[in-house]
Order: C-alpha cells, then sequence, then structure tokens
C-alpha cells in the first residue's frame, strides 16, 4: 500500500468525509501530469514522461510557456482556460499544462494541497531539468505561469531547477498556508530572472506583500474588482481571485494595454503619496511587462471585457508626461 492510499484509509479511519490525500514523495508521480499543447494540435496534446523527452515532440523549437493551475483545479481551468488558446493563437510558443488535480481537491486545501505543492513543484523541476539537459531548451526559453496556488508551486521549483529561469509570473498568489518569512517556502524575487506578479484579491486568498521584481495592484483602493460581487446566481464566489488570469489573458492581445503607475510600495498608494514617483515611467501590466519595471504597480480597469483601460492620461498625481513608455516584447 503506497502512501496515497495510506493517507486516505486514515482519513477514512477517523470519520474524515472527504478523499484528502499527501503525495508519495516521488517523480515521476502518478498524480502529477504534463500536457503539452501545440498551435496545430491543441486539440490533441501530448503527455509528456520526464524522464523519456522526444525533441522532436517540441519542432518547432518555439520558447514553452508552463501553465499551472490552482486550487481545485485541473489542466482546463485558470489560468489555462484563459490564457492558452491566445497564447497558441497569437504567440511563436509552445505550452505545457501541468495537472495534479489529484491531489488538490476542494476542500482539502491545508495541510494537503499546500503539503503537495512542494512535492508538484519538485516533479515539475525535474521534467524542467530535463528538457534543459537533453539539449531541447535553455533556461531562458522558459516561462512559468501560476494562478493561486500555482503561482506558489512556480516559486518553489525554484528551489529544485538546476538553473535559474528567465521569467515566472504569479497571478494573485495564494496567501493561507504561505505566509511565512522563509523565501524558501514561497514565490520571491529570487526565484527567476525576472518575477512580476498581479495581485487582485490580497485581503482574502493572497496577499499585499510584494512578491517579485514589479507587483501589480489593479483597483486596490477597491474592495472589490470593478464587475464583480460576493454573490452571483445565489451562490457566493470568489471573483476577484479569478480577475488576475483574466487581466492577464486579455494583455497579451489587446491594443489598449493595461497601463499603471509606480508608487513605491502599497502603503503609500494608501497614504496618497504617490506623487513622489511622479517621474518613474509607467508600464504595462501582464505579458508584455517592461523588464526594467520595479516595485509597486497601480491602476484600475473597467467592470467588463476588455477590462484594460490604455494609457494613463489623467490621474490626481502628476504622471502623464510618463506614459510615453512603451512595452517590451515578453
Amino acid at each position: 500500500m503506497n502512501s496515497n492510499t495510506l493517507s486516505s484509509a486514515a482519513n477514512i479511519g477517523t470519520g474524515f468525509p472527504f478523499d484528502c490525500i499527501f503525495a508519495s514523495e516521488e517523480c515521476p508521480n502518478e498524480h502529477i501530469k504534463f500536457w503539452l499543447y501545440k498551435n496545430a494540435t491543441q486539440g490533441e496534446p501530448l503527455l509528456l514522461h520526464a524522464l523519456n523527452l522526444s525533441a522532436t515532440a517540441f519542432e518547432p523549437r518555439w520558447p514553452l510557456k508552463i501553465l499551472i493551475h490552482g486550487f481545485n483545479g485541473n489542466q482546463h481551468a485558470s489560468p489555462n482556460q484563459e490564457s492558452r488558446p491566445i497564447l497558441l493563437h497569437t504567440q511563436q510558443a509552445h505550452v505545457i499544462s501541468v495537472d495534479y488535480s489529484r491531489l488538490t481537491r476542494f476542500p482539502c486545501y491545508y495541510p494537503w494541497a499546500t503539503s503537495n505543492a512542494r512535492v508538484v513543484a519538485r516533479c515539475l523541476a525535474q521534467l524542467i531539468d530535463q528538457l534543459i539537459a537533453r539539449g531541447i531548451y535553455t533556461a531562458s526559453d522558459l516561462h512559468l505561469i501560476g494562478f493561486s496556488l500555482g503561482a506558489q508551486i512556480a516559486g518553489l521549483s525554484a528551489n529544485f531547477i538546476k538553473q535559474r529561469l528567465q521569467r515566472i509570473t504569479g497571478l494573485d498568489p495564494a496567501g493561507p498556508g504561505f505566509v511565512t518569512q522563509n523565501l524558501s517556502e514561497k514565490l520571491d524575487a529570487s526565484d527567476a530572472e525576472f518575477v512580476d506578479v498581479i495581485h487582485t484579491d490580497p485581503f482574502f486568498y493572497s496577499t499585499l506583500d510584494r512578491s517579485g521584481h514589479v507587483d501589480f495592484y489593479p483597483n486596490l483602493e477597491k474592495f472589490f474588482q470593478p464587475g464583480c460581487n460576493l454573490v452571483k446566481n445565489g451562490r457566493i464566489r470568489n471573483c476577484n481571485h479569478f480577475r488576475a488570469p483574466l487581466y492577464y489573458a486579455e494583455s497579451i492581445g489587446s491594443e489598449r494595454g493595461f497601463w499603471s503607475y509606480n508608487c513605491g510600495e502599497w502603503l503609500e498608494f494608501v497614504m496618497q503619496q504617490c506623487r513622489r514617483y511622479a517621474d518613474v515611467p509607467h508600464t504595462v501590466m501582464g505579458y508584455f511587462v517592461s523588464k526594467n519595471a520595479s516595485g509597486s504597480y497601480f491602476l484600475q480597469t473597467e467592470a467588463l471585457a476588455p477590462f484594460a483601460k490604455g494609457p494613463i492620461v489623467g490621474v490626481e498625481l502628476d504622471t502623464s508626461k510618463s506614459s510615453t513608455n512603451k512595452p517590451n516584447g515578453a
């Protein structure tokens, strides 16, 4: 009997009503799968085996985006459902969707899913190390994009990957279970050459603290993201949290752009001290963020898609002269 069976049996024995399991500490792992999507064959993704990779499967050799879902998700859930189609249609890129759904079923968040996140990170690192060791990719070709728990997994994978990755994007990184001063246990700026983060639910599912080289706080002055509320069709939901993958996906093809302004840290924004950063160039949030951007950035969005408002031309602080900064490629 393996550790997963033992864990499930233990839960049943104590009268726990849910089938929550702890992942076995092994990679490859039967509960962690990696699906390769290419534009020409996106309806028939290829299941990858980390220790038996074929270079021909990745031809043409386009940059690789690795999407990591969150709690109670799967290979088709956020950020996959929002970003995968537009990435494949508009960018010369391949996509790997990580699926560890068996390890993060509702309501098994803590301690099961938070513990399993480290195993997923280890197995993801094994796949990445194999891609690099076999000469299929270099570390600079890889971009991890994680949502919620998946954002934390992206950061945790840096503890195991042998080479430093070029970029990690965290979409509203999970807060519960990851509020710690130990940077090796959560996403932070040391995890890649460039880490960009979008916070859309910092008062509940995510955190206010910076997690990257550049952190974006859309609509921080509002408790709800525009267009969101606590109840829809008679059911409680967290719309704020899922705005992050929506904003990010829109940024890939947006002509307006999610332009934002620097305000030091979130506390300075709350205290209305942004004027001192008026000379800092504006930057776009999302896929085409400037790699020169650093610090905390703030912006407002529309209530309905398209959410991007475009360049900042008139706000209560004098920063309009900086709005000509153009976005760099991803």
